[in-house]
Formats: C-alpha cells, sequence, structure tokens
C-alpha cells in the first residue's frame, strides 16, 4: 500500500496560512463589502471639523481618533482611520444610539 504525500507537506505556505480558494473569494466577496453608516460618518465629520475650525475639544472617548484625522486634513494627507481609532468611533456612536 503507497500513501501518497501531497502538497500539504511540500509546501509551507499551505500550512502557515490559511489558504482561501479563489472560487469561495469570488462567491462571498460581497459579504466583505460593508461601510459605516451615513450617521457615523455625518457624526465624524461634524466632530472634526469642530476641532478643526472651531477649536472645540471632542469628546474623551473619541479625542485621539479625531484628532488623528484632523491632523491628517490639516498637513493635507487623505485622512486615515486606523483600526483602534475606527473601534473608538463605532463604540461612541453605539452609545450615543447613532449606528
Amino acid at each position: 500500500m503507497n500513501i501518497r504525500i501531497g502538497k500539504l507537506l511540500h509546501d509551507p505556505t499551505v500550512v502557515m496560512y490559511l489558504v482561501i480558494p479563489e472560487k469561495m473569494i469570488k462567491k462571498y466577496l460581497d459579504l466583505a463589502k460593508v461601510g459605516p453608516t451615513e450617521k457615523f460618518q455625518q457624526m465624524v465629520r461634524e466632530q472634526v471639523l469642530a476641532y478643526i475650525h472651531e477649536g472645540k475639544e471632542p469628546p474623551a472617548e473619541i479625542a485621539a481618533a479625531v484628532m488623528n484625522i484632523g491632523d491628517d486634513m490639516m498637513a493635507g494627507r487623505d485622512p486615515v482611520i486606523r483600526a483602534g481609532d475606527y473601534i473608538s468611533l463605532m463604540n461612541y456612536a453605539r452609545s450615543k444610539k447613532l449606528v
């Protein structure tokens, strides 16, 4: 009886990483396309513009996130929302029943 050792043992990337077949990616790609709601975006927009133009201090829970976005805008860069900033903004929006 011969046992054939397949690609699993010869290709370390198969063992080290989760390999998602291309047909699965195409089938479920729409599930991964989720974006923030308009109310969430409006809340962030209002907080950032108040910080930049009026000098208003944002709420403590989202101060770092708002300042990071505001600093990007004032420096002429495209605003980047980091994962931790997004989480704090989303938690704040949820606590205010905006999302």
